[in-house]
């Protein structure tokens, strides 16, 4: 079995569903081939190191597969030539099978969760008896000022 990995760029002016769409139409392609595609995600966009077709920022799309075959190879790199929503493409030929990537999602602990919101309710607690303690200065009696500053003779 042989390892490839394409990255390509795609114009980053296509907003999420068309960018959705380039992504199932290159996987479609290669579906078509009877490759086996090990990963296919987005890196993001990110800023190009030099302006491509008038585009300082692109797309970045990792897209990993394996096959037997390597004569759909030129009629791939020709399909992304084409395209016109890939502004650059670069094909290598993998040593070994690379991992497949799992998106990762953000841990949420919800026992940490109930822990700060407790937190968060004891503090305001805790503010409003200083409130309570704090004197209130009368707005009618007039306080005489203090002798802090020297009189100038």
């Amino acid at each position: 079995m042989r390892y490839y990995e394409t990255l390509y760029i795609v114009n980053p002016n296509y907003e999420q569903e068309r960018f959705d769409g380039v992504l199932k139409t290159v996987g479609g392609f290669m579906e078509n081939e009877k490759v086996n595609v090990i990963n296919h995600h987005a890196w993001g966009k990110k800023r190009l190191a030099y302006p491509i077709q008038k585009h300082k920022y692109g797309t970045y799309v990792l897209f990993q597969f394996e096959s037997e075959r390597v004569d759909f190879l030129p009629e791939f790199e020709q399909y992304l030539r084409l395209n016109k929503a890939v502004i650059r493409h670069q094909t290598v030929r993998l040593e070994e099978r690379p991992e497949i990537h799992i998106e990762e999602e953000p841990i949420v602990d919800e026992s940490t969760e109930a822990e700060s919101t407790e937190e968060v309710a004891a503090d305001t607690e805790s503010a409003e008896e200083v409130i309570a303690e704090e004197p209130v200065a009368d707005p009618t009696t007039e306080e005489e000022p203090t002798e802090q500053t020297e009189e100038k003779e």
